[in-house]
Parts: C-alpha cells; sequence; structure tokens
C-alpha cells in the first residue's frame, strides 16, 4: 500500500477515532500494534516492558481521542513510543549499558541530561557527517528538518523510491558505525530535533 493511500487512510480513521468511534480505535490497534512493538523490542529488547509501552500508548490515544492534536498518526504512535522508551531507559529500569561517556540515569539533573544529549548529538553529528554526500543531504532534511519522502523528492527533484533509499541506506549505516543502542537512543533523544 503506498504512503498517500496509507495517509488517506489513517485521516480517515483518525476522524472516525476523534468522534468517538471504537471501531476506528480498534482498526488502528490491530494495524499498529506489532510495529510499535518491534520499534519498542529493537531498542529494549524486553518482551513485557515494550507489551506495556504500546499497551499505554494506545490506551491513552483512546482515552485523549477528543484532545490530542495529531496530523499523522503514524508519526504520533511511533514518536508517542520511542519517548515512552526513552522513559525506561532513563528511569534505570533496563539492565541496558551505555558507553561510560553517556549515561543516563534517575539519579541526573536537568542540566546533567541537557548535557548528555549534547553529546549524544555531537557524536550523531559525527556519524552522519560520515555518510555519502546525498545520503547524508536526504537524512538532514527528513530527521532534522521534518520534510516529508514527498517533499524532499520534490525539492531535489528525485524520485520518492530514492529518497526512501537514501534514508533506509542512512540509518543502517549509522547503526553500524554507531551501535544498535546508542543509534536508538541518538535518534529519538527528543532534544537532538528540536
Amino acid at each position: 500500500m503506498n504512503q498517500e493511500l496509507t495517509s488517506h487512510i489513517d485521516t480517515e480513521t483518525l476522524q472516525s477515532l476523534q468522534e468517538g468511534d471504537w471501531g476506528s480505535f480498534e482498526r488502528i490497534y490491530d494495524d499498529y500494534w506489532s510495529k510499535l512493538y518491534l520499534s519498542a523490542y529493537s531498542i529494549l529488547r524486553d518482551k513485557q516492558a515494550c507489551e506495556d509501552i504500546v499497551q499505554d500508548v494506545l490506551v491513552q490515544l483512546w482515552l485523549k481521542r477528543g484532545t490530542a492534536q495529531i496530523d499523522s498518526l503514524q508519526a504520533y504512535l511511533h514518536s508517542a513510543v520511542r519517548y515512552q522508551v526513552f522513559k525506561v531507559v532513563k528511569s534505570g529500569k533496563t539492565t541496558l549499558s551505555l558507553p561510560d561517556e553517556i549515561v543516563l540515569t534517575s539519579e541526573r539533573t536537568e542540566a546533567e541530561d541537557l548535557l548528555a544529549a549534547q553529546d549524544l548529538n555531537q557524536l550523531l553529528d559525527k556519524h552522519i557527517a560520515r555518510l555519502p554526500e546525498k545520503c547524508r543531504e536526504v537524512f538532514i532534511l527528513s530527521r532534522k528538518n521534518n520534510m516529508s519522502i514527498a517533499e524532499i523528492a520534490d525539492m531535489l527533484h528525485i524520485s520518492t523510491k530514492t529518497v526512501e533509499n537514501h534514508i533506509t541506506n542512512a540509518l543502517g549505516r549509522l547503526r553500524i558505525s554507531m551501535g544498535e543502542f546508542l543509534f536508538w537512543i541518538a535518534v529519538t533523544l527528543p532534544s537532538i530535533w528540536d
């Protein structure tokens, strides 16, 4: 299913959800549960924690259906899951470890958290700078400038498939060069993309 059709279906489903249609919520649950779970599991590797996170995000979607400002259902749900994953990591409830120079624990102050985010941002920027030129350009437009695949394709006069390939390539290279866990923390830390 292409992205425009998926976006159109999501828009209609979201509108029905906001009007209190339980069937729309069930469709969202069925369509997104496994994707969101896999997204969380790729970072935490904790089945129960990931199930809890996805369940909580979807329950909150239903509870806040009339008040939440949602432009893209997919982006909203994935961002909510990433945020919850970050909270779990920061709380120290996981046994995952970061390199000594970048440690996120519940005892850190806000200033220390900001410094850790800045360290991660610098580390991410260093690895992004090593990407091939076009790949780097597309990744920055996508992740730091929040441009859609269609917008990037239009701006750079390339196909949407080429944009998708560049983003996939960039994510793969960054995951290898930074290490799986550090990569996911870096790309999901909210302050990095502000």
